[in-house]
């Protein structure tokens, strides 16, 4: 008779680990022994490292030992030697898939060609933001990573200074041009996903070349970049048969200016295009009939800050596309609340619905689209009108809504508050900053025995101390409560009730002192991040008591009268917490 098991085998722990938690919560059981810790190291996959990972391990090489399985590298966060970083991954036995280099000033052109000559499965690379990022630079991608599929080069900065000589520079020393983006389709032909946004001299030529050459392209950002035409759109999307993602901006589509015809001849090629999103442009009624006799395959639509079009145009696509499952129709001021509601009916499919600064629609949009979607997960309603007028509209609970974001109705009141907490007695989100009626009666109608809430907003919310007493809240994880009325005693109740409470975020709230703090770290046991800056009532001579109370820390940011000295930061690095100031300006019109 075979020997029975006298523990299960890595396979089993490792599906237990993965639907336990996401990993960065599994800190816990790595500590029960080093054979969790092994298998638990195995299951991360995603990796942000940051200049202070340099300072505990020394070198990376050590973190790439430690988690053999790692596929994503984020360092957009990372301010240390980026040229040492790139040549410690591309030195590493790892298999990426993506990395992501955001935010950074200068890219190691060397270390990048070593990178893709090791790494073969790279796939995604991300470059947005950047301070230096010119054609030589994206010449060199093209050339090192010949099996890119996606690439982020939006919004790069690329600032060289003030120097007078800089002028007379060519366009490709100083930024992108046409022609780096015609060498990278020639060298990318399996380029499926590309965000070119805010590029200031591309032109149509850039689209051209990235439509004939790259015949598996997905998906295109074009944002923000004023030489483009509708020209340009129009040939992405009748010479493009993979393309199922587009999102423009600025173009005019309709009588007064080039439209994107949906005829017989342009459908063949769209046939795959299942988002579409559109911003800041001009529309006619002309060109949304158009996309409803379309036809497409439609899942995603967005028309932000758009005009010219009226409700007759939104309706006719509503109505042809009932399968849409996330609709954006933002800063359109002449939507009421009844046209909402006859929208509403349309939208049985609907999942994400995005209506931020339509400013004459109320709590009566809210609960019919609550009533009609049933499928409905994520409302946002930031800058309308709720709580301006009394609402008529029938109020039925919706378990399916998990989050809503609803910042900037000024207008907002305790007793909206309570209806929307009835009507979604599912949330696990809420989001309700800058708005300055509310208070701790409304904010306590989610936080009763069930509560699902796990993240809250309530930034610029001063009237607001805390969050209600009552039962615990095991499933709350984060507050974000800059600027609020939060004092040690709204500490004291939410130390008590929301003993698993990940991040807190008091910044500038001036009621709060180390008595309340004792509170928070005593009875969050699993609290990860605490950001005290500008809470200048917090007086204590160092970090230390705090880190070394409430071992789970890993960032503190202190007020700067607080902050420890070198040596005490290093110490603190080291067991496990990066402690750094509350650096900026207070500034005077937030305060109450």
């Amino acid at each position: 008779m075979a020997e029975p098991f006298k523990d299960l085998p890595d396979e089993c722990w490792e599906l237990i680990f993965s639907r336990l938690l996401h990993n960065y919560h599994l800190e816990s059981p790595s500590l029960a022994c080093k054979r969790f810790l092994s298998i638990i190291n195995g299951l991360r996959t995603h990796f942000t490292i940051t200049h202070p990972t340099i300072f505990i391990h020394g070198t990376l090489s050590t973190l790439f030992r430690r988690f053999p399985n790692l596929k994503s590298i984020d360092l957009s966060s990372f301010g240390g030697d980026l040229d040492r970083a790139i040549l410690e991954i591309a030195a590493s036995n790892l298999n990426l898939e993506i990395l992501n280099l955001s935010g950074n000033k200068r890219l190691p052109l060397e270390g990048l060609k070593l990178l893709g000559w090791r790494m073969k499965n790279l796939k995604v690379l991300s470059f947005s933001g950047f301070r230096t990022f010119r054609d030589v630079e994206l010449l060199a991608v093209a050339d090192s990573m010949p099996c890119l599929e996606e690439l982020d080069i939006c919004y790069l900065v690329n600032d060289l200074g003030s120097d007078p000589q800089l002028r007379a520079l060519s366009p490709g020393e100083v930024g992108l041009t046409d022609g780096g983006i015609v060498y990278l389709s020639a060298r990318l032909k399996g380029l499926r996903r590309i965000d070119i946004s805010g590029n200031e001299f591309l032109t149509d030529k850039s689209l051209f070349a990235l439509s004939s050459n790259c015949v598996l392209l997905e998906k295109i950002v074009v944002l923000n970049c004023s030489l483009v035409t509708p020209n340009a759109i129009e040939f992405v999307m009748r010479n493009s048969p993979n393309l199922s993602s587009l999102s423009v901006h600025g173009i005019k589509m309709g009588r007064w200016g080039m439209h994107l015809s949906f005829t017989n001849h342009s459908l063949t090629s769209t046939r795959n295009l299942s988002v579409l999103d559109i911003y800041d442009s001009v529309i006619h009624d002309d060109s949304l009939h158009l996309l409803a006799k379309a036809g497409i395959p439609l899942k995603k639509f967005t028309l932000a800050g758009c005009s010219s079009f009226t409700f007759s145009g939104i309706s006719s696509l509503l109505n042809t596309y009932r399968s849409l499952e996330h609709l954006a129709l933002t800063r359109i001021v002449f939507f009421t609340d009844k046209e909402m509601c006859d929208l509403s009916r349309y939208l049985s499919a609907v999942v994400t619905i995005v209506l931020d600064f339509c400013s004459n629609l109320t709590e009566s949009t809210f609960f019919a689209l609550a009533k009609n979607c049933p499928l409905l997960r994520n409302i946002h309603m930031v800058g309308t009108n709720l709580g301006g007028r009394d609402s008529t509209a029938d109020i039925l609970m919706n378990p399916r809504i998990k989050s809503v974001k609803l910042g900037k109705n000024l207008n907002l009141t305790d007793e909206c508050l309570r209806k929307v907490a009835y009507v979604c007695s599912g949330l696990e989100t809420l989001d309700v900053s800058c708005c300055k009626g509310i208070t701790e009666k409304g904010i306590a109608n989610f936080f009763k025995d069930g509560s699902k809430i796990r993240d809250l907003v309530i930034t610029d919310c001063w009237e607001i101390k805390n969050i209600g007493a009552g039962f615990e809240l095991p499933k709350f994880e984060v507050l974000q409560a800059i600027r609020t009325g939060i004092n040690d005693e709204g500490l004291a109740i939410i130390g008590n009730r929301c003993c698993g409470m990940l991040t807190l975020n008091l910044e500038c709230c001036l009621g709060v002192t180390v008595v309340g703090l004792e509170a928070i770290v005593t009875n969050c046991k699993r609290l990860r991040e605490l950001n005290l800056k500008w809470c200048v009532n917090v007086r204590m001579g160092t970090a230390d008591w705090m880190v070394f109370s409430r071992p789970s820390l890993r960032k503190l940011v202190v007020p700067c009268s607080s902050l420890p000295t070198e040596s005490q930061r290093n110490l603190l690095l080291r067991h496990g917490c990066l402690v750094r100031p509350g650096v900026g300006k207070l500034i005077p019109e937030f305060l109450p």
